[in-house]
């Protein structure tokens, strides 16, 4: 059985919730409930592990296994869980898709990377040091305003990605939904060159 590990980043809390810096857990909690409705006798649910300091949910498919997760360590300690649940459920590395935010991309565009530095991204970083390695695959999802609003300097890029997004970005932000569901449905029956290919630089 082939197991993967998909997982969003963000913060734990309410105040959160609908702040640039978690759409990672937007994601993950969007395809969730896509897989609700096409998988039947789907329990897919996130639920605390306080040993895994993670929201868990496990769905089942032929001859395939998702751990669908999001640490509760706050984005900075993100590798300790990410580490755990790797070694427990003991899947490989090309197997592991992180969704986070990145500020070099303008919203609604996103890119499936791997072999990438964490470019100041702190939950990134975390999980680089934990796993030891570059290898795992990133899903880097495009946060930078289009309405005027770009962070300058370390300072106001802190406090914009702790922001939350306008009301004329959600919109966006559902049709980001739309184009990242069928990307994850695609990688977990392909693999990574060919989600790349077929998503990278498209219209998607």
């Amino acid at each position: 059985m082939k197991k993967y590990l998909i997982a969003g980043l963000g913060n734990p809390g309410k105040e959160y919730t609908y702040t640039r810096h978690n759409i990672g857990f937007r994601i993950i909690e969007n395809w969730l409930n896509n897989l609700s409705l096409t998988i039947p006798d789907c329990s897919c649910n996130l639920n605390t592990d306080k040993k895994y300091q993670t929201k868990i949910a496990t769905v089942a498919m032929p001859n395939k296994k998702i751990i669908l997760a999001e640490p509760q360590t706050f984005m900075n300690k993100s590798g300790e869980a990410i580490q755990a649940l790797m070694h427990y459920h003991k899947i490989s590395l090309e197997n592991i898709l992180i969704i986070h935010d990145d500020l070099s991309f303008p919203l609604g565009r996103f890119k499936l990377s791997k072999n990438a530095g964490p470019a100041g991204h702190n939950g990134v970083k975390s999980i680089i040091e934990h796993l030891n390695s570059l290898e795992f695959i990133r899903l880097r999802i495009g946060i930078a305003s289009q309405l005027g609003s770009c962070p300058v300097n370390h300072q106001s890029g802190h406090n914009f990605v702790l922001g939350k997004f306008a009301q004329e970005e959600e919109k966006e932000i559902e049709n980001l939904f739309k184009k990242t569901v069928s990307l994850l449905n695609f990688f977990i029956e392909n693999d990574f060159d060919k989600t790349a290919n077929n998503f990278n630089n498209s219209d998607y």
